[in-house]
């Protein structure tokens, strides 16, 4: 039995993985189909007769292409968008389309395409591959360096030994101290180079997190530090390597601690994702329920322009920093099958988000 007409179209709207609305001449919603409300945060019944700066907010990017598309009656378009989310979450990543319905001005149709999803992937495979190049630039440079800075040191040492002038001794001995110092950053260097040699058993996330956190509020550095625990009971068991885990959220903390300079909040945050995210698998990438653990500082935050780069080897704003404790966090994280985000904080600091999957591949 074929559907009546109106039926019909509303059953194709509803079905469509796109997110189409139409407004009439003076902007208010005529029409929101399934995928539209999922996108905006708001049903159909909440948006009808309304208009989109009415529901959203005039800034908002759907609500402003409308009411523009309406002002000069041509089609416009914006890729990539960012999407607030009412319920928390990241924002949706959402090309945007609109155009007046008709050359007599009777309103505007607008489209939404939720890109999320294959950015996400993109983000992945990214992090995927340069965590791998890295692992081979380290090798590499670990080889080329560490025999001759072993011959060095020993040259150092016997120098040091024929040399009768106290006033000269200082020279070898800054040798030995600077080789001894390059060697400790090979050492970092090398957990760059370790492929699959995780121990994985089944750990509490809270117990780790709750152990490093202890240890470190020991140190005299934390004195002024105030930390807060916004934990999800409901988390189960991972399948983790607890010493590694711990070396990535050590490495976090810390980073957290030494941005605030000793006074300052630091909450720590877990909770189980509300959307599924993708994980590399032998098929491609599969859609996994994750584990998120969030570390946030009352910092003075990074800027902007720096963070596409604070993952890579070597880069630091700190003085004394080896610029490697984010790139090893960064290559313990994939190497579970998480990936790792940094961004800004609530309050204007530091925020780091640590995605784990809650059942291995």
């Amino acid at each position: 039995m074929i559907p009546r007409k109106e039926g019909l179209h509303e059953a194709t709207l509803a079905s469509l993985r796109v997110g189409v609305v139409t407004v009439d001449p003076r902007g208010r919603v005529l029409l929101q189909n399934s995928e539209a409300s999922r996108i905006l945060g708001f049903s159909a019944a909440a948006t009808l007769g309304n208009t989109l700066a009415e529901t959203l907010g005039a800034q908002h990017p759907a609500a402003r292409l409308v009411s523009q598309v309406l002002e000069d009656g041509v089609d416009l378009a914006e890729n990539a968008c960012s999407v607030p989310q009412r319920i928390g979450g990241d924002p949706l990543s959402v090309d945007l389309a609109a155009r007046p319905l008709d050359d007599k001005g009777e309103g505007a149709v607008l489209t939404l395409h939720d890109r999320t999803i294959g950015r996400e992937l993109e983000a992945l495979v990214d992090q995927h591959q340069r965590a791998e190049l890295y692992a081979q630039l380290a090798a590499g440079i670990a080889h080329e360096i560490r025999n001759p800075l072993g011959g060095i040191r020993g040259s150092a040492e016997l120098l040091e030994s024929k040399l009768a002038d106290p006033a000269l001794e200082k020279y070898p001995k800054l040798i030995r101290e600077e080789t001894d110092r390059i060697k400790r950053l090979l050492d970092d260097l090398a957990e760059l180079t370790r492929g699959e040699d995780l121990r994985l058993s089944r750990c509490n996330i809270h117990e780790v997190l709750d152990k490093l956190l202890a240890l470190q509020s020991r140190s005299p550095a934390w004195a002024g530090l105030r930390v807060r625990r916004e934990y999800d009971p409901s988390i189960p068991e991972l399948e983790l390597d607890p010493d590694r885990t711990t070396q990535v959220f050590l490495n976090l903390v810390r980073n957290a601690a030494q941005a605030m300079e000793g006074e300052g909040l630091l909450t720590v945050t877990t909770r189980v994702d509300t959307i599924y995210q993708l994980v590399p698998t032998t098929g491609g990438g599969a859609p996994v329920r994750m584990v998120r653990v969030e570390v946030e500082d009352t910092g003075p935050g990074i800027p902007e322009e720096l963070l596409p780069h604070v993952f890579t080897p070597f880069f630091t704003r700190r003085a004394g920093g080896t610029g490697l404790g984010l790139a090893i966090a960064q290559q313990w994280v994939v190497r579970h099958g998480g990936h790792i985000r940094i961004g800004a904080g609530h309050t204007g600091g530091t925020r780091v988000r640590v995605l784990l999957p809650i059942k291995r591949s």
